[in-house]
């Protein structure tokens, strides 16, 4: 039996929830904004929210929705997994139809699957890292604003030197200094 790891599941976070509620309510859409297969509704029942999520043909799963309140100045959204522990991510197995809590599935990180101290662990987790590292920086579609780097740029650079990638964040702040002195003059 392979293992299935937390990397390869579809999951479910409130704010993905609601992110595709919203489409329901502007464009009339109930699917995922990423997987077609997938749809959303919500009821309201006693003062309680349930998220109706039906993967493909099978049954419609209903999710409580809660919210917390963490501090004085905003609410915390959370699912209710079927086994009672309040979590803010519900995965779905690559060929499953049931979203339920890493615990409930028995996923794992796939870092947690081999010797971080070994010779081919430390390759195999920096290699991890940067490849991560890597699709952080494709979904960042403006890395500019206002001649300046945007501050999650900022951040993946930050994130990229720690890495060990010195060259490529030298020529990004070059870069930025051009574009600086260039926006100055104009």
């Amino acid at each position: 039996m392979t293992k299935t790891y937390i990397e390869s599941c579809f999951f479910l976070t409130p704010k993905r929830a609601e992110q595709s509620l919203n489409r329901i309510r502007k464009i009339g859409d109930n699917t995922d904004y990423q997987r077609k297969d997938i749809r959303y509704n919500y009821k309201e029942e006693n003062d309680k929210v349930f998220l109706f999520v039906t993967v493909g043909s099978n049954a419609p799963q209903k999710i409580l929705l809660e919210q917390t309140e963490p501090s004085d100045y905003f609410l915390r959204d959370y699912f209710r997994c079927e086994c009672g522990c309040r979590v803010t991510k519900l995965y779905l197995l690559p060929d499953g139809s049931c979203f339920k809590c890493k615990k409930c599935h028995n996923l794992k990180y796939q870092v947690q699957s081999f010797n971080k101290s070994s010779k081919h662990g430390k390759i195999f987790l920096e290699t991890s890292r940067i490849l991560k590292l890597m699709n952080e920086r494709e979904n960042i579609d403006r890395i500019f604003y206002n001649s300046a780097y945007t501050k999650r740029f900022n951040k993946w650079l930050d994130s990229a030197l720690e890495l060990g990638m010195v060259e490529m964040v030298r020529e990004a702040r070059v870069l930025e200094s051009i574009v600086n002195t260039n926006h100055r003059k104009s």
